[in-house]
């Protein structure tokens, strides 16, 4: 297998003289109609059989050029490739809740896959595309250990698959300048599916400095959630479940959403936990003489502004906002960046937001007793334009977001030594990949057949470790509700959110 250069901007992927891809750069400027050509130096490198990483630069020519979009495609011919069975893609990228992983890839497809934040959404996610047949499979990705905010397109017609990495934010190529492109690899494997391209780029990340966090034991203990009391939990709920759940095994006791008042603010909620934290201190009390332990449903660096709403209530303004109204990301077109559940972000490239970040995590821990936390909807973050951070640059914010989700794992950790677990939970979707080294426990996430449960397992231990701790979420979204075996058989952790005695009148309200 080679991979030969036959122009500056184009290669072909040969195996004994047949072609299976094309490799081809192409640069657009605001000053052509079509593509530019310009002087490109590429570095090359085939550390092992099957895989070659790459990067290029860009040498402009002997005045200013405004670069408008770069794309670096793979195209995959039909004949070579749609003629061998279906045809299956993987396709990392979080585009939106419930969205399978892997798929048969149908003519007609085509799909964006933005790498950044998509606004009022999800979006981040692994960057990796795979395609494969029954003979053979062909990965495009890239080993930045920082999310780029890229496109990774994937297409099909009738003529084969186009798969790339495409930038669609303009810059300026400066004259005596070079532009160094972020580094790609193609990942060539003979009858493999998914499995193998993701343990190779998990090996390949290792190797750059960026390995998932080691799982304890506590790690593989099964779980009971409140969610099956959604938005409307209280304190008897959990000690009614709890001597149940203990003779069932279940060890791990999660107080899931709407606990609280506001986000950002975090304070029990007076309508459901009427004592304030000493609710809490007295179920942690409760869960840790049955021998079970405790975790928190958290979702750090956002906050109520007044804007919006969600299932469970309209939102107002947080005490943490009025107080710091500064501390928001603000996109390029100066609008308040929110997340998926409309929240303003908060900017982890702050270090007042890094102290508030922490301090919470000791208050939760030190003060009301829990072991570990459940942080939901945990996506990517936007870079930061807002000129009151004075960033060096707007992707500090980006760097930051990864960097500060590994510090609240280790100060859990450093507090609960042996039960110090976290799940990041990027609901619907596959986790953004710098968040790794944050999470001892990835999750399938909700969701919605069992098919998802296997498959998503099976992407996760690919992507984490054979032997890493990936949680099977709650068997009720399983196929019938009661599918342990597809959690369970493909090692995966096994989890529940079964309601007790709850009467007809506020069964009637929950799903």
């Amino acid at each position: 297998m080679e991979l030969h250069f036959r122009s500056p901007t184009e290669a072909l992927l040969q195996k004994q003289g047949l072609t299976l891809a094309h490799l081809d750069l192409k640069v657009w400027s605001s000053e052509a109609v079509g593509p530019v050509l310009l002087p490109v130096r590429w570095h090359l490198t085939a550390p092992e059989a099957g895989f070659w990483t790459l990067r290029f630069d860009l040498i402009p020519p002997d005045r200013a050029l405004e670069i408008n979009r770069l794309r670096l495609e793979v195209f995959l011919p039909e004949a070579l490739w749609g003629q061998e069975g279906p045809l299956w893609s993987l396709q990392g990228a979080a585009v939106h809740w419930g969205q399978d992983f892997a798929f048969p890839l149908e003519k007609g497809f085509a799909r964006e896959n933005y790498l950044g934040h998509l606004q009022d959404a999800e979006g981040g996610g692994v960057p990796l595309v795979y395609l494969w047949n029954r003979r053979h499979g062909l990965a495009l990705m890239h080993l930045e250990t920082t999310p780029i905010e890229w496109y990774m397109p994937v297409e099909r017609d009738e003529t084969g698959v186009r798969m790339a990495f495409e930038l669609r934010r303009p810059f300026r190529l400066a004259p005596s300048s070079v532009w160094t492109s972020p580094l790609f690899a193609l990942s060539w494997h003979e009858r493999r599916d998914f499995f193998a391209p993701l343990e190779r780029y998990r090996e390949w990340l290792a190797q750059r400095g960026l390995r998932p966090a080691p799982p304890v034991r506590a790690s593989y203990d099964p779980a009971w959630c409140s969610w099956g009391y959604e938005f409307d939990v209280r304190p008897s709920d959990v000690l009614d479940v709890l001597p149940i759940a203990r003779a069932m095994g279940i060890r791990w006791f999660t107080l899931d959403d709407r606990w609280f008042d506001a986000y950002g603010d975090w304070n029990p909620r007076p309508d459901t936990f009427p004592n304030g934290a000493e609710d809490l201190r007295r179920i942690n009390e409760a869960i840790h003489a049955a021998g079970g332990l405790s975790q928190l449903w958290w979702y750090p660096l956002c906050a109520e502004d007044g804007h919006g709403a969600w299932e469970s209530h309209t939102y107002g303004l947080s005490q943490i906002l009025r107080e710091h109204p500064d501390w928001v990301v603000l996109d390029e077109r100066g609008r308040v960046a929110r997340n998926n559940r409309h929240l303003a972000m908060l900017c982890p490239a702050l270090p007042e937001v890094q102290e508030y970040t922490l301090a919470l995590v000791r208050r939760f821990i030190e003060e009301w007793g829990f072991d570990g936390f459940k942080l939901d909807n945990i996506y990517t973050m936007p870079a930061c334009y807002n000129p009151a951070h004075r960033h060096a640059a707007p992707e500090e914010s980006l760097r930051a977001f990864g960097e500060l989700y590994r510090r609240i794992f280790e100060l859990t950790r450093q507090l609960r030594p042996q039960e110090g677990v976290v799940q990041i939970c990027p609901c619907g979707t596959p986790i953004t990949f710098h968040l790794l080294p944050a999470t001892d426990q990835t999750v399938t996430a909700d969701p919605t057949s069992s098919a998802q449960v296997r498959q998503r397992i099976k992407f996760y231990k690919a992507l984490t470790g054979r032997r890493a701790a990936v949680f099977a979420d709650h068997v009720e979204l399983s196929d019938g509700g009661v599918d342990f075996a597809s959690g369970i058989a493909t090692g995966g952790v096994p989890g529940t959110k079964f309601t007790w005695q709850v009467p007809p009148e506020r069964q009637a309200r929950l799903k």
